[in-house]
C-alpha cells in the first residue's frame, strides 16, 4: 500500500473511531421519564431495549472507579491466598454426614478419581467462562448489539468472581482443613507422599470447595443477567438459568466423586457462591433506585469495537 494510501486510510478508521466515540458518548445521556412515545428507554417493563438492541436502564447502577479498585483488591487476595501455605490449624476428617457422603460417591481408584477431577477442573473452566464469553459478548454485545450492556455485565462479572475467590481464599487459608484423602498420603496401598496431592500447600485446601464457589457464582451470574435483562427475551433465559445450575451441582459432585472436599466443603461454597453472583449484580447494580435513576458514575468505560483490535476507553 502507497504511503498516500495508508494515509487517506488512517484518515477514515479516525473518523470512525471518532464517531463511535460521540455516539458513545449520546448513547450515556441518561434518559428521563418525561420524554414522549418516542423516548426509547423502557423503564417501566424493567428492560431497556431499542427494537432488538439492549440498552442500559438508566435506574441500574454502573460499575464505576471505585468498584474496579475493590475488584482488583479482591482479585490480589484471591490470588495471593493461593500462594502462601495455608495455616496448620489441624482440622482433619469430616462432620456432620461427611463421611457417609464420602463413603457413598467417593472414587477408591486413584487415576479413576484423578479423571474426575479433571473433568470438574474443565467443568469450572467452561462455566466459569459462559457470563463473560457467550452472554456478554455473544449475546449482549454480538446478537443483541450492545457494546455499553456487554461491557457492563462483563464487569459485574468480574467483581463477583474476585469477591467469590477473596472469600474462599481468606477462608481456605485460615482453615487449614485437609482434604479427604490426606489419611491416604504415603499409606501402603495409597498416594504416594511425593506427589502434589500430598504437598502441604494441596493437601490443606478442602475447606470450602474453590470449584464450588466459583461455579456457583458464575450460575447465579447467569440467573441474574437472564432474568433481570431477558438476553434471549424468551424462555431460553429460564433454560439458561437452570441449565448453569445443574452444570454447578455437578461440579461440586465431582469434587466429592475425585474425594477432593468433603460434602460440607462442597455446600459452603455453593452457599457463597450463590450468595455473591446473585447480590452483586442484583442487589447493587440491578437495583433500582427511587427517584428513578441509577448511580451516575463520575468514572465511564466504552466498548469501541474497530479493526483489528477492540478499545475500551475510559472517561473521567
Amino acid at each position: 500500500m502507497s504511503r498516500r494510501a495508508w494515509s487517506h486510510t488512517r484518515s477514515v478508521i479516525v473518523s470512525c473511531a471518532l464517531a463511535l466515540v460521540a455516539t458513545s458518548a449520546a448513547a450515556d445521556t441518561p434518559a428521563t421519564t418525561t420524554t414522549t412515545n418516542t423516548e426509547p428507554w423502557k423503564l417501566a417493563a424493567s428492560r431497556c431495549t431499542v427494537g432488538r438492541q439492549l440498552c442500559w436502564d438508566q435506574r441500574y447502577n454502573r460499575m464505576d472507579l471505585p468498584e474496579m479498585i475493590f475488584t482488583g483488591i479482591a482479585g490480589a487476595v484471591a490470588i495471593g491466598t493461593h500462594m502462601v501455605h495455608p495455616l496448620n490449624t489441624g482440622w482433619t476428617g469430616g462432620i456432620l454426614i461427611d463421611d457417609q457422603v464420602r463413603n457413598a460417591l467417593r472414587l477408591t481408584n486413584y487415576n479413576a478419581a484423578l479423571t474426575v477431577r479433571t473433568v470438574s477442573d474443565l467443568g469450572l473452566a467452561l462455566l466459569t467462562a459462559y457470563p463473560v464469553v457467550v452472554d456478554s459478548f455473544l449475546v449482549a454485545y454480538w446478537y443483541r448489539g450492545s457494546a455499553d450492556v456487554g461491557l457492563q455485565m462483563a464487569l459485574i462479572d468480574a467483581e463477583a468472581y474476585a469477591l467469590s475467590g477473596a472469600i474462599q481464599g481468606v477462608a481456605n487459608f485460615f482453615a487449614g482443613r485437609a482434604r479427604p484423602y490426606s489419611s491416604l498420603c504415603g499409606a501402603p496401598g495409597g498416594i504416594p507422599s511425593n506427589t502434589i496431592d500430598c504437598r502441604e500447600d494441596t493437601e490443606y485446601r478442602s475447606f470450602f470447595s474453590g470449584h464450588a464457589a466459583v461455579s456457583f457464582t458464575a450460575a447465579a451470574l447467569i440467573c441474574a443477567h437472564h432474568e433481570e435483562l431477558h438476553l434471549f427475551d424468551s424462555a431460553a433465559d429460564h433454560i439458561s438459568c437452570i441449565t448453569g445450575e445443574l452444570a454447578a451441582a455437578a461440579v461440586g459432585v465431582m469434587r466429592i466423586i475425585g474425594d477432593e472436599h468433603y460434602f460440607s466443603d462442597v455446600m459452603i461454597g455453593a452457599l457463597v457462591g450463590t450468595a455473591v453472583g446473585l447480590s452483586v449484580p442484583l442487589l447493587h447494580h440491578y437495583s433500582h433506585s427511587s427517584s428513578g435513576s441509577g448511580k451516575q458514575a463520575t468514572f465511564r468505560m466504552n466498548l469501541i469495537p474497530g479493526f483489528p483490535t477492540t478499545q475500551i476507553v475510559g472517561r473521567f
